[in-house]
């Protein structure tokens, strides 16, 4: 049979056609058997039309109107739906995508690239090398796609695995791996554990198992609810890791809370408040506010300006603490100033320097610098020098000593 044309409103059997098909408005085909309706050439659709069955052809062309296929759909080159809509109930295959306003799979797509105007629904996994869709893309199984470019949102159930996701508005999805870049206006979700590259978020992100990446860079809130190896932090807002994390380093504006350890080979700044349910241990450390941890080990400085609280204590190479700032918990440096006005307990270093009205339990030095008005409520023990102003306050007379106690830490 040659080219074969089905006229409007018009129901017609066929199996197989050796040219071109061609369906006005409102056709529709019908398979005569269990196999598919062969089409040896290209497959045009004029307006409305239904195929009762699967589809095999050359090429697929919809022209206003929506197309619905029952059963599968393979096409050896490429589907192009202009001003349209094209619905398949089973699975997909074709060379090229192109439809201007909707494209439902029932199954699984696969295809070099999908360009999609408004939405892309796949019940089942889709392979591709490129997805470019307007609005909205959804995929219930998994995503194997190089790289994915959604206006609006993404949806991936099942594991994702790409290079480079961009969604303008929000992206969900089921963990898996984005090997370069995440980047999203508005909000990301990972339901599983998720190995990545780049995270480039607007609002906010959350990792609901965890996961491992290099960098993360979230405009309001990032949350991990599992163990979190990275790079880098850098979020305006709040960081939340339920677990332990690992990576070089931590820039936050707001609020950080690791229920876990963080161990960091580099730097933690912070310019509001910090809960470390275990113990962190770094480079550096530098809170604008106040900061809480089982046990804080610095290899260089600690710098808090406002509350220091440990429940093992605090030890760096060099220590400074701002005015009024509040420290519960032993301290253990080399260098150690405490601005004017704050409170401490335990200090063990090698020089410290106290300003004015500052308050202390014990204090074990080297050489110890005391301001004016600041009261000793415990012991003072040093080796080499001690200076202080009249009218400090000493509990016990200063003791110098050739050892001084053992820091517990």
């Amino acid at each position: 049979m040659g080219d074969v044309t089905v006229p409007r409103n018009a129901t017609v059997k066929l199996a197989k056609v050796d040219g071109q098909l061609h369906l006005l408005d409102r056709a529709r085909v019908q398979s005569e058997g269990e196999s598919p309706i062969e089409v040896s050439g290209e497959v045009i659709c004029e307006g409305d039309a239904e195929f009762e069955g699967s589809l095999n052809c050359s090429r697929l062309n919809i022209e206003h109107g929506r197309v619905e296929i029952s059963g599968d759909l393979e096409t050896s080159s490429d589907i192009e739906v202009e001003h349209g809509e094209l619905w398949v109930h089973g699975s997909l295959e074709a060379g090229s995508v192109e439809v201007d306003s909707r494209l439902s799979v029932g199954k699984s797509a696969t295809a070099h690239d999908f360009e999609v105007g408004g939405t892309l629904d796949i019940g089942g996994s889709i392979n591709a090398t490129k997805v470019d869709v307007g609005g909205s893309f959804k995929v219930e199984g998994d995503a194997n796609v190089e790289d994915i470019d959604v206006g609006g949102r993404i949806q991936v159930n099942g594991k994702i695995q790409c290079e480079r996701l961009d969604a303008g508005g929000s992206a969900e999805v089921g963990g898996g791996e984005i090997s370069r870049i995440i980047d999203v206006g508005g909000s990301f979700r990972s339901y599983k554990p998720l190995k990545f590259d780049k995270i480039d978020v607007g609002g906010t992100a959350a990792l609901d198992q965890g996961g491992e990446g290099r960098t993360i860079d979230v405009g309001g809130r990032f949350e991990s609810k599992g163990d979190l190896t990275f790079e880098s932090i850098d979020v305006g807002g709040m960081v939340d890791i339920a677990g332990n994390g690992e990576g070089e380093e931590v820039d936050i504006g707001g609020m950080l809370q690791v229920s876990g350890n963080l161990h960091l080979k580099r730097d933690l700044e912070l310019g509001g408040t910090a809960r470390i349910g275990g113990s962190l241990r770094l480079a550096s450390l530098e809170v604008g506010g106040m900061i809480e941890a089982d046990l804080i080990i610095a290899e260089d400085e600690v710098k808090i300006g406002g509350r220091l609280r440990t429940t093992r204590g605090t030890k760096a190479k060099t220590i400074q603490l701002g005015q009024r700032s509040e420290v519960l918990g032993v301290l253990v440096g080399e260098h150690v100033k405490i601005g004017d006005n704050a409170r401490v307990e335990d200090v063990y270093a090698d020089t410290l320097d106290m300003g004015e009205k500052v308050r202390a339990r014990n204090v074990y030095a080297k050489d110890a610098r005391f301001e004016s008005r600041c009261r000793i409520s415990g012991e003072v023990k040093y080796i080499d020098r001690i200076e202080s102003e009249p009218d400090v306050e000493f509990a016990k007379p200063p003791l110098k000593t050739s050892d001084l106690p053992k820091p517990p830490l």
